[in-house]
């Protein structure tokens, strides 16, 4: 199951599935999974931006190991594939860059979550 990560012409970032773009007209579930590429290419593009570099040719895409029987993603590989110009000295770089996202961050240690309603009653300790 793997999510297309693109640039357009402006710089603005376009999440895809099967060759359909991920919007907020999709499942909240497909947007959840896509914020991962997607924050991951916000930093590229700001990487890649500071030093000038055009993002032509820059893509990403987010490659997740899905278990159909828990109906689970597994793995996530987030792999930017960058044009035969750009300078191999920056490769570690970028992939230390990506890696400061916060959306990966909060995968990797997930935080808590609690239901509630407004129907809740407080009890008093």
């Amino acid at each position: 199951m793997n999510i297309d990560i693109s640039f357009d012409n402006t710089g603005k970032i376009i999440p895809s599935f099967n060759g359909n773009e991920i919007t907020m007209d999709e499942s909240p579930y497909m947007i959840y999974l896509a914020t991962t590429g997607m924050c991951s290419a916000v930093y590229v593009r700001a990487f890649l931006t500071q030093r000038g570099m055009s993002l032509e040719g820059v893509t990403l895409t987010q490659i997740m190991d899905y278990n159909r029987m828990t109906n689970m993603i597994e793995s996530i590989e987030v792999k930017v594939n960058l044009p035969g110009t750009f300078p191999t000295k920056y490769n570690k770089a970028i992939k230390a860059t990506v890696d400061q996202c916060p959306v990966k961050k909060h995968m990797v240690t997930p935080p808590a979550v609690k239901v509630t309603t407004n129907l809740d009653v407080e009890v008093d300790a």
